[in-house]
């Protein structure tokens, strides 16, 4: 079958102002991780062939990398859920969120899971509308893809685990401070568009056009390497004006938890973008020369 080669942004570096840092329980609980997916009876035979090598107990360490065993363990199993929503339905594994929300609203405020749950209800709907866009070969326009992919990516929901991990306490005044959501808004974009470049090829192969790529493509009328520029050229932008927003921060009396959140931010940007090379979700087993040298095959 033929193939296209194409060159992928160097993503890492599009973080260098941000620290990489990591778990120490990571290994315990990749272990513990596993063991829950496997005996919780949500994931079918093909999930589980999949789940060593999507490191997500590697993802929620170098995104949390300072919260206790218990927390991080949560967070991980989260991540398993929060994958297999995105690739089957996120109606499913209802048992298993239950599970987790039990222990998620004992040590989180009411505002919290207020947050959280209309996070989780707008994923959902956004996730409904993909599979119909999908379905019936629609691309979105630039605009509307952005602010549906704030929502179909579920990085709400991850952002919303840092408060937490960390066991942190965020008012409702302070969460929607301008600059606080400027952060948060930009944050989302970052990971949601770094995972839209990484996981092309994966996406092109499964007939998945819910990816920046493609709607730059059709929005700009781009060849898919000038889409590919592109894409990572909104990125390294977005990244920009979060650390821009971060400076104007700085200045901001707020309390010390938002600044740890705002920490959570950076570690979620930075881990997520050192994850994309590590599992094998996106590239298989080519992560590491893909880091080096960028480039993908895709079947024509």
């Amino acid at each position: 079958m033929p193939t296209t080669n194409l060159q992928l942004p160097h993503l890492l570096s599009f973080c260098k102002a941000f620290e990489l840092r990591t778990s120490r329980y990571c290994r315990d609980v990749n272990v513990a991780s596993k063991k829950w997916a496997l005996q919780s009876g949500f994931i079918d035979e093909d999930e589980r062939r999949r789940i060593p090598g999507l490191q997500l107990a590697l993802l929620a360490s170098l995104s949390n990398p300072t919260c206790d065993m218990a927390q991080l363990l949560l967070v991980t199993q989260f991540l398993i859920l929060h994958v297999h929503w995105i690739d089957k339905t996120p109606e499913s594994g209802d048992a298993a969120f239950n599970e987790i929300w039990s222990k998620l609203v004992r040590t989180t405020t009411t505002s919290w899971h207020a947050r959280f749950q209309h996070h989780l209800s707008a994923f959902r709907s956004a996730r409904a509308l993909v599979v119909v866009d999908n379905e019936h070969a629609v691309v979105p326009d630039l605009e509307s893809y952005v602010a549906l992919r704030q929502d179909s990516a579920g990085v709400k929901m991850l952002f919303d685990l840092i408060e937490y991990a960390e066991g942190l306490r965020i008012p409702d005044k302070e969460y929607s401070l301008p600059v606080l959501r400027q952060l948060r808004h930009g944050a989302c974009n970052i990971v949601a568009w770094l995972t839209d470049i990484a996981s092309f090829a994966y996406k092109h192969a499964r007939g998945d056009s819910h990816n920046l790529v493609v709607v730059l493509m059709a929005e700009r009328r781009l060849p898919m390497q000038s889409a590919m520029h592109a894409a990572g050229t909104l990125v390294k932008e977005t990244v920009d004006t979060f650390l821009a927003n971060e400076r104007l921060l700085s200045a901001e009396p707020v309390s010390a938890d938002v600044r740890r959140y705002v920490q959570g931010l950076r570690d979620w940007i930075v881990g997520t973008t050192h994850w994309l090379y590590e599992t094998n979700r996106f590239f298989g087993d080519n992560g590491d020369d893909v880091r080096d040298l960028g480039w993908v095959f895709l079947s024509s």
